[in-house]
């Protein structure tokens, strides 16, 4: 039985576009406009042939620095799990296809298939008319969801420092000076309002598929944190637990925001402090 729809067509989000995406002449984001993933997709459908392998499947939903690329490295030290990176990178077809036929295609010593979603993929990349019906097609062939949440004011702060930076993850133990970076407020209030409003929307379109919701700040922001985490999401997936250990470092060991205190109250001043306490 299909889980209850949610109309989610009049939902903020869908007027509030995200910030420092590249597009082509002004419409079409970049991602969306490249052969790539016509060509993967059609391979996989190849590869997928005959195949009668089928692995639990998960997909790992979440904004942009919400901590997912952590997670999908975490996972990948799990023996028996093989957790991809954004699959949806490029404009397809048939996503949900797609991701069906990757699960189909694993080798035989691969128990779990997962992989990640970007939330704007499905809006700017994929053009998904109907979000909660590519969700349920994917729960349909066995797909599971995580949900990864994290404080927006940090989640915003970190997405902005990054896209000015264009530093988006730093290997454990490089060598590099910390940084003194202001972010233009201007910029900050577009990356709250869009980040608020996709939390939103995803809260409510995976609500009713019962996902596994994790928060950065509780799960994954320190090293103590991730062993626990990985077991529990082993434990919820019915896989057997084994050691893991990052080798991602925070980029906001590197950074300092000498304005933080000015965005912050910024980010009250114009009526989203929750930004400021959300998971």
């Amino acid at each position: 039985m299909m889980p209850q729809r949610i109309d989610l067509s009049d939902h903020p989000v869908h007027s509030a576009p995200p910030v420092g995406a590249p597009y082509v002449l002004g419409r079409w984001h970049k991602d969306r406009v490249s052969l790539k993933g016509y060509l993967r997709e059609a391979q996989i459908f190849a590869k997928s042939r005959g195949k009668t392998h089928d692995p639990k499947r998960f997909i790992i939903l979440g904004r942009p620095r919400s901590g997912t690329t952590l997670l999908v490295q975490l996972l990948n030290q799990v023996a028996g799990i093989d957790c991809r990176g954004e699959e949806l990178h490029y404009a397809m077809c048939d996503p949900s296809g797609f991701l069906h036929n990757m699960a189909r295609s694993r080798n035989a010593d691969v128990a779990v298939y997962g992989t990640k979603i970007i939330t704007y993929q499905m809006f700017e990349v994929q053009r998904l008319r109907d979000h909660h019906a590519f969700l349920a097609r994917l729960a349909d062939s066995g797909f599971r969801f995580i949900h990864m949440r994290r404080n927006t004011f940090d989640q915003c702060l970190s997405l902005s420092v990054a896209q000015q930076t264009q530093t988006y993850h730093l290997q454990k133990g490089s060598a590099a000076e910390t940084l003194d970076i202001a972010v233009e407020p201007a910029i900050m209030e577009a990356q709250l309002r869009w980040n608020l409003a996709m939390l939103d929307y995803e809260d409510q379109l995976l609500a009713p598929f019962a996902p596994l919701t994790l928060n950065y700040s509780t799960a994954f922001s320190r090293p103590e944190l991730h062993q626990p985490s990985i077991d529990r999401i082993c434990d919820w997936l019915g896989h057997a637990r084994a050691p893991v250990k990052a080798a991602l470092k925070r980029t906001s060991a590197r950074t300092n925001v000498t304005n933080r205190a000015a965005l912050e109250t910024l980010a009250q001043d114009l009526g989203m402090g929750s930004a400021l306490h959300d998971g």
